[in-house]
């Protein structure tokens, strides 16, 4: 497995809303900088014979999770309630457990991430000033404009 399939795969892979059935064989990497509701580009959620459907208990909402999921407490998408993914028939949670290789990887992959995210947030930030700036001077215009009128 490539650095690039760790950084693609993750552990924290969120439950989608199934829209529309896709072939059992589709594959999809785990992208989290994706949108949480899982769509593809057409509009559907891509099920891979792999991934965990089952519905919330609190709203009924039909939900796909990677297999990696099984056994997870993990948000419902659409009422965001605590949902506990079923672990599937014949599946041990020991069949889940990686090498400390791969999850020294994993580990490293979701650090990048992170630093990646913090970065977007300072940039973000630093944004946010420049407009509430720009913003309280057009304040201002607008109200020597309107006293001057």
């Amino acid at each position: 497995m490539s650095e690039k399939d760790i950084t693609e795969t993750t552990e924290t892979e969120i439950a989608a809303p199934i829209e529309a059935e896709a072939p059992a064989d589709a594959e999809v990497p785990f992208d989290p900088e994706a949108s949480l509701d899982g769509d593809d580009a057409e509009g559907g959620t891509i099920i891979r014979d792999t991934d965990i459907v089952f519905d919330c208990p609190h709203c009924g909402k039909n939900l796909v999770i990677d297999y990696r999921g099984a056994g997870l407490e993990i948000n419902c998408s659409e009422c965001g309630e605590a949902v506990l993914v079923p672990i599937p028939d014949g599946m041990q949670i020991a069949d889940l457990d990686l090498d400390p290789g791969e999850i020294l990887k994993q580990l490293f992959a979701t650090r990048r991430n992170y630093q990646k995210a913090e970065l977007k947030v300072q940039e973000l930030k630093s944004s946010l000033v420049q407009m509430q700036e720009t913003l309280g001077v057009l304040q201002e215009v607008v109200s020597e404009g309107i006293a001057r009128a």
